[in-house]
């Protein structure tokens, strides 16, 4: 590429990123080899997609080889290819560079990857995976579901699935690795003759593919002679076996992600996963300091910062002002749920476009005491109460997608007919089922079909199949409540993770709440007066709590209130004497 076009692009970037200089560094880095800090709202997707623009102009991705673009979940993916092709081109214009997306980059999740390999290369292992979107999911963590869904499989095998995926979800490197070949074999001999597959087993098998078959991993290594990582810090311990191997000492490595924004330990999520890569990796950190998203906003700015001191020296933290943020306290859980839906009012009526999210840590009485207020004053809100974990959550993604497959192995095509039919077919199994959660999850559906036909009529049949699957195999339908036509979303932190309101309350901010009893309260020493003090012996569990903490904060573009109340409700709904939440007094954080 000629230095004038270079330069070209340069000046343009330039001017995008407007002198932030941990932007540039990161976009025009010698280095082949960046692990990118990116907090909430630092303008992580903008460097991104001028970081790859800078590396087409300077020719770091030659004709044939591509990029491969990765990230956790597939609603991520989706939207770092929707920016890519909406915002890329415009840097390129007029300077002779063709752009065609595809043709440079492949943007998907690690699940969407290591299917497209199967579907390649699976035949070596079973004739059933060169077919797989059609093969049926079953939960291998769940011995008795797996036992009914996988025909003839047997409790010891089914036993063996479950510890492998309770290994997984403990990031037990030796584990995996150590009865990674016991683990395909089971799935090869015992589950897709059943025309089953495990969620776990489609990246196992790619994992013993890149292993059993180096000339495919050959390939690919230099196929990809670019890796970018995006929500790094979300990645699994099979996800990162699959990253080790792809990635040598010729590859070009871009991670983004955040260790504040790790709270899917719980299922998976490799802890200080950013620190260990740069060591595996030979990474150049940087860290992007600049926060646009509350740049208007100095209060919500210092509040983000001081989180931040506390995450990265949570025993003595480096704060150099104190943070006011705004707190109503009630008389009791009652009186709290009244100021609650009073300032969701408030806010609404002075401007009927913004959105307000109350965002909970947990599901319990408590949250039931808003809810009952909310319907008194016949306030309309969308109930977005589920979690990763939830049981009928997860049952109603399972429903879904063994009923899409069932359709799909005869329609072929993602059509409008096939969408309603899928549809119809849930209220059906669910017809009896008059929850909210029930209601809630029908209409999220409705939502998600009604994008896959209007913003994704782009992609090919085979692309709109991977992202059902993937949404349903993941329980994504969450990742649609920022589409509900509503004022007022009642959820769940963790069903919120990725998703922004205009303005965000955080409501039960008392001990057992937030945190809560199994997070941090319930080991911790100083319950007389909820002032925690951080050891190396409850380091990493407070700052798993802070995670969630900063991300419920940061789920707000303008500002976030807080609320408690004098008592609220226990496990067994006894109304008790309660105290601030720890949280509330951090080092760096002042109630108003």
């Amino acid at each position: 590429m000629s230095n004038g076009i270079i330069e070209i692009v340069k000046d343009r970037i330039a001017q995008r990123h407007q002198g932030d200089k941990k932007q540039l560094e990161v976009i025009f880095s010698s280095s082949d080899r960046i692990l990118v800090e990116a907090p909430a709202g630092y303008g992580k997707t903008n460097t991104m997609i001028s970081k790859i623009a800078y590396m087409i102009a300077t020719n770091q991705i030659p004709n044939p080889k591509k990029m491969l673009a990765l990230t956790f979940s597939v609603n991520a993916a989706y939207k770092v290819k929707k920016d890519v092709s909406q915002h890329l081109p415009s840097l390129l214009e007029n300077t002779g560079i063709v752009f065609h997306p595809n043709e440079k980059i492949i943007v998907t999740n690690y699940h969407g990857f290591c299917r497209g390999l199967l579907k390649k290369y699976g035949r070596i292992f079973h004739s059933s995976l060169a077919d797989i979107d059609k093969v049926q999911s079953v939960d291998d963590g769940n011995i008795q579901r797996c036992m009914e869904e996988v025909e003839g499989l047997s409790y010891q095998d089914a036993t063996f699935l479950s510890s492998y995926s309770d290994a997984l979800k403990k990031s037990d490197f030796k584990y995996l690795k150590g009865n990674l070949n016991k683990y395909c074999d089971i799935i090869i001999k015992s589950v897709l003759p059943k025309n089953r597959i495990s969620y776990n087993a489609i990246l196992a098998l790619v994992v013993k593919l890149f292993v059993d078959k180096p000339s495919i991993l050959h390939f690919y290594q230099k196929y990809f002679n670019s890796i970018l990582v995006d929500e790094f810090q979300d990645t699994n311990a099979l996800s990162f076996m699959i990253l080790h191997h792809l990635i040598t000492e010729n590859s070009k490595v871009i991670f983004l992600g955040d260790s504040l924004q790790r709270i899917y330990g719980f299922i998976g999520a490799i802890p200080d996963l950013l620190n260990k890569s740069i060591v595996h990796f030979k990474l150049t950190k940087v860290e992007l300091s600049k926060n646009y998203r509350f740049a208007s906003n100095p209060e919500m700015l210092l509040l983000d910062s001081n989180i931040r001191r506390n995450a990265e020296n949570p025993s003595a933290p480096v704060i150099a002002k104190n943070a006011l943020i705004e707190f109503q306290l009630g008389d009791d859980q009652l009186d709290e749920s009244i100021k609650i839906a009073e300032k969701a009012v408030e806010i609404i009526e002075s401007d009927a476009t913004k959105k307000v999210a109350i965002l909970v840590k947990q599901r319990g009485g408590n949250v039931d005491k808003i809810i009952e207020v909310f319907h008194e004053a016949e306030l309309p809100f969308f109930y977005g109460l589920f979690t990763d974990e939830d049981v009928n959550y997860i049952n109603f993604h399972r429903k879904c997608l063994f009923e899409f497959i069932e359709l799909i192995k005869v329609k072929e095509q993602i059509t409008k007919k096939l969408c309603s039919e899928h549809t119809s077919r849930i209220q059906a199994i669910f017809k009896e089922d008059n929850t909210s959660l029930h209601d809630a999850l029908i209409k999220l559906l409705e939502i998600f079909w009604s994008k896959v036909l209007t913003e994704y009529t782009s992609f090919s049949n085979e692309d709109k199949i991977v992202l059902v699957k993937d949404t349903f195999e993941h329980n994504g339908l969450k990742q649609y409540i920022e589409f509900i036509p509503a004022n007022i979303i009642v959820s769940t932190v963790h069903a919120a993770k990725g998703l922004e309101w205009d303005y965000v309350i955080l409501p039960d901010m008392e001990q057992d709440s937030f945190p809560n009893w199994f997070g941090l309260c319930g080991a911790c020493t100083s319950r007389g007066n909820c002032a925690i003090a951080v050891t190396k012996k409850n380091e990493a569990k407070f700052l798993e709590e802070l995670s969630v903490f900063y991300v419920a904060v940061t789920r707000a573009r303008k500002q976030v209130f807080f609320t408690a109340s004098k008592t609220a409700l226990d496990r067994q709904n006894i109304e008790r004497s309660k105290n601030l939440s720890c949280f509330l007094s951090l080092p760096g954080i002042t109630m108003k």
